[in-house]
């Protein structure tokens, strides 16, 4: 009943800090020179918990309020995701908990050209050139990471055919080198059973995002990738946008979003950062969603991900309890579609978000640090 597909699918590695973790809402942790990062001791024993029947000791408690509430976790959503599968190993032992990995995600540096308020300098270097600015000492980057990174490409070249999903995050990856390394790896490694996902603000000028895509286009017809998403995050929309992610412009977004809507070897997801200073302002974006869905290319459709800030813990929308977001998250549920299964799930997750804030009490300390 806790079972979690995530820490058996999914492995997350944070070059910068020489870290992984098998879910964004728990804690990362070291991995060893060995590079064996989807099995370390701390992995191993969640899975062995899990098949137990109880949680992990630490980092799970995210879903395990919005279950106790009543509404549908992120672990709950994760048992039926589309496109995910079990670890080959489980095929001949059920009860594996030393597995290779079906998903890969990775976050290859902190150069980026936002700093979104809820982010920092461990994923934003220009977070980490205002810090300096003002006297706050610079993210220090592990003195690993350009020897892990080449381990990373090294065990690509070996376990990339049997990846189903491979997520490139950043910073933003438009703006890193790293980017277009992956794609020559995969040139010359095919990974034809292989979806190639990446995150991204889509703050870059159209040329950029036309040559990645186009060079990705050419890698999926010659069956060197099986498909390729983008995830473009946006939390809202307006000058409250622009606000939280500055220094965003929102005509760029559209503009580098609304050329892929007629690519249909492009499959789009938005993927919002639920906080307080967004929430608001979340029904016109969804309003749009629903436009761009419309007019995008027949027998596509743009998906809807999203999560709560946790951290910093001010800008967790729960701090504010119930009776505050009632009405917003009524506008918000209203707005989203029950067309397709993807709908109805993304809407009953929402649901249970709506739930777990409403349930949470009001910690006025954190309120005013949010001020």
């Amino acid at each position: 009943n806790t079972a979690c597909q995530l820490k058996w699918t999914w492995s997350t590695i944070f070059l910068t800090t020489d870290q992984t973790a098998s879910c964004h809402r728990t804690n990362g942790h070291k991995f060893g020179s060995d590079f064996d990062f989807h099995n370390t001791a701390t992995k191993i024993d969640d899975r062995m918990r899990m098949l137990d029947g109880k949680w992990p000791a630490k980092g799970c408690t995210y879903c395990q309020d919005i279950e106790a509430a009543g509404g549908q976790s992120d672990r709950i959503t994760n048992l039926d995701f589309p496109g995910i599968h079990a670890p080959p190993e489980l095929d001949q032992n059920p009860v594996a908990v030393h597995v290779t990995p079906r998903i890969l995600e990775v976050y290859f540096d902190n150069t980026c050209n936002l700093k979104c308020l809820y982010c920092g300098p461990h994923f934003s270097s220009l977070w980490d050139a205002e810090n300096v600015r003002h006297g706050i000492p610079a993210f220090a980057k592990s003195t690993n990471i350009e020897s892990n990174k080449q381990k990373l490409f090294e065990w690509l070249k070996l376990h990339g055919h049997t990846l189903t999903v491979f997520n490139i995050l950043g910073g933003e990856p438009l703006y890193q080198d790293e980017l277009d390394q992956c794609l020559d790896l995969f040139e010359q490694y095919p990974a034809p059973e292989l979806k190639l996902q990446m995150f991204t603000n889509l703050n870059a000028k159209l040329s950029r995002v036309q040559g990645v895509v186009e060079r990705i286009r050419s890698l999926v017809d010659r069956n060197c990738l099986r498909e390729f998403e983008i995830t473009a995050s946006l939390d809202c929309w307006g000058a409250e946008q622009e606000y939280v992610r500055f220094p965003l412009d929102l005509q760029v977004w559209q503009e580098n979003f609304e050329y892929c809507l007629d690519k249909p070897f492009i499959q789009q997801c938005i993927n919002s950062a639920i906080n307080p200073l967004t929430i608001k302002t979340m029904p016109e974006l969804i309003h749009r969603m629903n436009d761009w869905n419309d007019r995008s290319s027949p027998n596509k459709q743009i998906a809807y991900s999203f999560m709560t800030v946790m951290s910093p813990e001010w800008m967790d929308p729960a701090i504010f309890g119930a009776g505050v977001f009632e009405q917003d998250f009524e506008k918000i549920l209203a707005a989203m579609r029950e067309n397709t299964d993807m709908e109805r799930s993304a809407k009953h997750h929402m649901e249970g978000i709506s739930k777990q804030i409403a349930a949470a009490p009001r910690n006025l300390v954190l309120i005013n640090g949010l001020k």
